[in-house]
């Protein structure tokens, strides 16, 4: 447009920037596209946030000419938000508290946009959303709240047409008022320059390149070290080198393999809070649960970063990272080097597996040729036996272990006995224990050199295999000691008897079956059977049900020493059936069973039967 003077005149909308322009919904659509699709959600979020603010406090200062009272600036809010097309129209619920007519001392409303244009524009170009979308409408409400109220007033939207749901609802409050609840969107009003939000993601990608640098460093040195003929101890102090962070190296019960930065005492004391801990949580009974992925625990002492060691498919232990003091960012930021750690400790086992089944396999088959008598020389033995790593020059025991089905059926238990044989095998290497272990009717054998604490020892054996093999019920029976190999078939039968006498017990030493096992061990096996047919008469028809279940009754009454309501609790039978199983026992044997010594000598009977296998309770 050019004046009378013939100069071109500038519009006036560039000196009143205010100037209200047209445009579409369709338009505005296409515009709020492209920004989301080059800006990203997040940063177009908070542009259409900012740009609905300033058109919020373009109207309310419009308004303010007018009247500066509240009452009216909000009356005439719903009205200057229809103007601008972007809502059908809208429904609130306000509460305000007033100093005086122009200031508030409180503001609080709930209410609805009804036809937002912004969220079916958003369903138009990007389909369903995760969130609520309208940020051009809450941001105007904001703006304008702001402006009037003279104080920070933020709307969040917290339903959304957009998302799925049935209205596109808002709530309204003082800033003050929303508390932490509010912090990221109040970020987002405030607009960032583009060049700082380059610097700092540049900052984060060399942060994380850096990270991801200093892991393939570690991950290189870990992987030379394996090369290297490194052993799992050599792992654990080189990880704690490089990183400052105590580790351990565990088995599925949590029992030391290695440990590096602490000492054991400190050790020791956080294992048994660690088991202690998981035990109490895993209150259905006394089994440690299985961790099959990284998993942070948490004690009133400790944090542990713990991450399962796998081969063949296959759990077998952990690798742990310990931390005394809050690190939980620490710990969230250590989880690729401790899973590097978890490869490479997996490495060196499936290559130990290897070897170590090769040698337990040669060491079971030649305990095997042992018992089934195929040496002849005791040099022989000896010098294979070394071979093993054994030393059967020593003094040393014979264990027999069987187990039972535990409730839950199990498949094979073939499968499972090589699996139970294989973790023995592993923690009594571990544990720095010597022995040849095998199969034998049906049995593991186990042949142990002389151990100072051999009970508590075997216990702990006991407790790692219901552990990590939960699906049977194990019991044990001990020899006594032999200083003679040759003697080894005299010292598997009394660990065999020593197994049928543990009836109660889960482990029985030969030398605590006093008398009994000096009569089995003697080797008057036929007088036994004589005496126990002389003594129990028509009772010792041990295949017929009557008999059994009258010999149970008899060893049960025995073994209580007389006593009739713990027979008749151990039995689950009334007093009147109990006294009529009792006398006709007496009839039958033609004995009196209150008679201590002829209880004695019963007694006696039962338990060498039931050590030959001739008897079962």
């Amino acid at each position: 447009m050019k004046g009378n003077s013939g100069k071109l005149l500038e519009p006036n909308y560039i000196e009143d920037g205010n100037k209200k322009i047209l445009t579409t919904a369709g338009a505005f659509g296409l515009l709020r596209k492209g920004i989301i699709e080059n800006l990203g959600s997040k940063r177009a979020k908070g542009f259409l946030l900012r740009y609905g603010w300033s058109l919020g406090v373009s109207d309310a200062e419009e308004a303010m000419v007018t009247s500066t009272s509240i009452e009216y600036l909000i009356k005439q809010a719903s009205l200057l938000h229809l103007s601008t097309g972007h809502i059908g129209d809208v429904q609130s619920e306000r509460f305000i508290e007033l100093v005086d007519p122009e200031n508030i001392k409180t503001i609080r409303a709930k209410g609805k946009w009804i036809h937002s244009f912004e969220a079916y524009e958003h369903l138009k170009h990007h389909g369903k959303s995760d969130a609520p979308v309208c940020h051009t409408l809450t941001g105007y409400a904001s703006g304008y709240m702001s402006t009037i109220c003279k104080k920070s007033v933020i709307v969040k939207e917290i339903s959304c047409i957009a998302k799925g749901d049935p209205e596109c609802c808002f709530e309204m409050k003082l800033q003050e008022d929303w508390g932490l609840e509010i912090q990221e969107e109040v970020k987002l009003y405030h607009e960032i320059n583009i060049i700082e939000e380059l610097e700092y993601t540049y900052e984060q990608l060399l942060e994380q390149r850096n990270y991801i640098d200093k892991v393939s460093k570690f991950h290189k040195k870990l992987t030379e070290s394996i090369s290297n003929g490194s052993n799992l101890q050599d792992i654990a102090d080189s990880t704690f080198g490089l990183l400052q962070i105590p580790i351990s190296i565990e088995d599925l019960s949590f029992q030391k393999i290695v440990y590096s930065g602490m000492n054991e005492e400190e050790y020791s004391s956080l294992s048994k809070e660690l088991k202690e801990s998981l035990i109490r949580k895993n209150r259905k009974n006394n089994i440690l649960p299985l961790f099959k992925e990284t998993t942070r625990l948490k004690t009133e002492n400790q944090e542990r970063l713990v991450t399962p060691i796998i081969v063949q498919k296959k759990v077998i232990g952990y690798c742990t990272f310990l931390y005394l003091n809050d690190t939980e960012k620490s710990a969230e930021n250590n989880i690729m080097f401790i899973e590097r750690v978890a490869n490479a400790a997996s490495l060196y086992l499936l290559n130990e597996k290897t070897s170590f089944e090769a040698l337990e396999k040669m060491k079971g088959y030649f305990l095997e040729q042992i018992l089934k008598g195929q040496y002849t020389s005791r040099e022989e033995i000896i010098n294979r036996g070394r071979y093993m790593g054994v030393d059967l020059e020593s003094p040393f025991y014979i264990a027999a272990i069987d187990y039972i089905e535990n409730g839950k059926a199990v498949k094979d238990r073939n499968d499972h006995y090589d699996q139970i044989l294989e973790s023995m095998a592993k923690y009594l290497d571990i544990q720095g224990y010597k022995a040849l272990i095998g199969q034998y009717d049906g049995k593991i054998i186990m042949l142990i050199p002389e151990l100072s604490n051999l009970l508590p020892n075997m216990q702990k054996v006991l407790k790692h295999i219901e552990t990590t093999h939960p699906s049977y019920k194990y019991k044990i029976g001990i020899s006594d000691k032999s200083e003679e190999i040759e003697h080894v078939l005299e010292h598997l039968d009394e660990s065999l008897i020593s197994l049928r006498m543990s009836t109660e017990k889960k482990i029985i030493h030969f030398k605590d079956l006093g008398i009994v096992g000096i009569l089995i061990n003697s080797k008057n096996v036929s007088g036994i059977k004589k005496i126990a047919k002389q003594e129990l008469g028509p009772l010792y028809k041990l295949g017929e049900s009557k008999q059994k279940e009258l010999l149970k009754t008899l060893y049960v009454f025995l073994s209580n020493g007389g006593k009739l309501q713990q027979t008749m609790d151990d039995l689950s039978l009334s007093m009147s059936g109990l006294m009529y199983r009792i006398n006709k026992i007496e009839n039958l044997i033609n004995k009196d069973l209150r008679d201590s010594s002829q209880s004695y000598q019963l007694l006696l009977i039962l338990d060498s039967l039931l050590a030959l296998g001739e008897l079962e309770i």
